[in-house]
């Protein structure tokens, strides 16, 4: 229409899973983990033999995309591999205790103004509040993770469906809850509440020591 403009349409985000490359509008952006290994404060696992890191990893992908088709009421227990099983029910446990309510399974998110991206194993609601979950199977878990938590849930964040998508706004107000859900393969689970308030200005912080290592070469 004549004299109208036309209204300004948001980023686009893309994810290449081989090399787990995040793209927005076609630029090239780190990811949450990339900026926690550039600062050194991810866990170190040079002493681990890569085999068992291949392992964990490929055990790690399985039972995620299990509790994600879980989650979805499309489970299949016939797909799910034996060493995955007591995994998965951890994760049925955990909501079942809880009254955790899945509603977006590994969405993409990226913050405009700091110019990064990532993905949380699972968003949804907890007693009525918004909650960002990362999910482990490892043999235990990392201080960083609280960081991990603190990029995905800082103020000002957007969020695009699974696989990639026009970016939009997060859909919950206010702080969100974030939570480490700690899987052990005999079906139990261990809660992790992330509340230190200095998490998202200790996030910010390996932001900007990233960059500048990055920088400096």
């Amino acid at each position: 229409m004549a004299g109208v403009a036309e209204p300004e349409r948001g980023s686009t985000i893309t994810f290449e899973p081989d090399g787990h490359v995040y793209r927005v509008d076609g630029v090239r952006v780190p990811s949450v983990t990339e900026l926690l290994e550039a600062a050194g404060v991810s866990p170190d696992y040079r002493k681990v033999h890569p085999a068992v890191l291949q392992h964990a990893r490929l055990r790690g992908i399985h039972v995620d995309a299990c509790c994600d088709l879980d989650d979805a009421d499309d489970l299949d227990w016939n797909s799910v591999h034996p060493d995955a099983v007591g995994y998965v029910q951890a994760w049925q446990t955990f909501k079942a205790d809880f009254g955790y309510e899945p509603a977006l399974q590994q969405p993409l998110l990226y913050h405009p103004a700091y110019a990064y991206a990532g993905t949380p194993d699972s968003i949804g609601t907890l007693d009525g509040h918004a909650v960002v979950i990362e999910r482990k199977a490892t043999a235990k878990m990392a201080a960083s993770y609280a960081l991990q938590t603190a990029g995905y849930g800082c103020d000002g964040i957007q969020i695009a469906p699974r696989g990639g998508g026009r970016l939009e706004p997060v859909p919950w107000g206010g702080p969100v809850l974030r939570l480490g859900v700690h899987l052990k393969p005999g079906g139990r689970y261990e809660l992790v509440e992330y509340t230190d308030p200095d998490d998202e200005a200790a996030w910010l912080g390996v932001v900007a020591l990233a960059r500048w290592r990055k920088l400096r070469g």
